[in-house]
């Protein structure tokens, strides 16, 4: 009898230590399926978010196409200067929300009226076939580039001071063109002139290196550099090509005082055969007989630093 009832209470004991276990692995198991419920749909929205993005990045690239008149200018100093010059046809800006309102202001305070659109820096990346871009591009239109008659009419009627004008004779990188534009601007020169052919027309890379100056400075494009020079020499300028083993060298134009022009040939090649014939005299840059010749625009820049001492003394 007493093993009987000792038998059942162990029975009973089993019975409720088997259900609290029960019970115990069915609230772990509750936990552990609510943990990964919770870690899935953490990945899934933050894969839905990546996806999002991407998913607008590739939208974006897609849609977003150039049209024929239309150009990129990037950067803040860039931007600045196409903004607030007046021959500029502005089409809109791009920007990241972060950055909006300093430029909506920037926008109002020079009396504009431009659509400004928001966009993620990864999109301005890819916009700007990710090139440094301080998180503002401006799509605006080309800048129209003068005849030399035209640019000759109106120096004649603006300044009594001698004229001075920097051609580059089919220089063809861009980041080259808009080094030579900066200098020309800082080195106080009327103008730069492109050949029509085998130059480049505006670019962002163009833009970018001219820091603006692009903005401020007469692009003048040349039909035929033969009959240019010829068109000059008839207006009274003394047109000089700047070439390895010329005559006279860059000091040469300290002396003068009148009207001057200074061809640079391309990159690799330098002056045209027809272009040596044609001017009026080859200088050259004094330099270590060691060294090798310098790059188009550095060539450019020293040559401008010369012509500035002569307009110094004249004024």
């Amino acid at each position: 009898m007493l093993y009987t009832q000792a038998l059942r209470n162990r029975k009973g004991l089993f019975k409720c230590q088997q259900k609290k276990i029960k019970v115990a692995f069915k609230q772990d198991l509750i936990m552990n399926n609510k943990h990964k419920k919770l870690k899935s749909t953490k990945g899934t929205k933050s894969s839905k978010k990546s996806g999002f993005a991407s998913k607008n990045i590739n939208n974006f690239s897609k849609n977003f196409k150039l049209q024929p008149n239309q150009v990129i200018i990037s950067g803040k100093h860039s931007t600045l200067s196409a903004l607030g010059n007046k021959k500029r046809k502005l089409f809109y800006l791009v920007t990241t929300e972060d950055h909006c309102i300093t430029w909506r202001k920037t926008v109002e305070d020079l009396g504009l009226s431009i659509e400004i659109k928001i966009k993620e820096k990864e999109e301005l990346d890819e916009l700007n076939n990710l090139k440094p871009h301080q998180n503002i591009i401006l799509i605006a239109e080309p800048l129209q580039r003068t005849s030399l008659d035209e640019f000759l009419i109106s120096k004649q009627h603006q300044t009594s001071y001698p004229i001075r004008i920097i051609i580059l004779d089919q220089v063809t990188d861009p980041q080259n063109v808009g080094a030579i534009i900066r200098s020309a601007h800082a080195f106080k020169m009327d103008g730069l002139a492109l050949s029509q052919t085998n130059s480049p027309s505006e670019t962002a890379a163009m833009s970018k290196a001219s820091s603006g100056a692009i903005e401020r400075l007469e692009i003048i494009q040349l039909s035929n550099m033969a009959r240019e020079i010829k068109k000059l020499q008839q207006s009274n300028f003394t047109v000089y090509g700047l070439a390895h083993g010329g005559a006279g060298d860059i000091f040469d134009l300290e002396k003068e005082t009148g009207n001057i022009a200074v061809i640079l040939g391309s990159e690799g090649k330098g002056l045209r055969r027809l272009t040596r014939e044609k001017v009026d005299a080859l200088i050259t840059i004094p330099m270590n007989e060691e060294s090798e010749s310098l790059n188009v625009s550095n060539a450019a820049c020293i040559t401008m630093l010369q012509l500035q001492k002569n307009i110094i003394k004249i004024k």
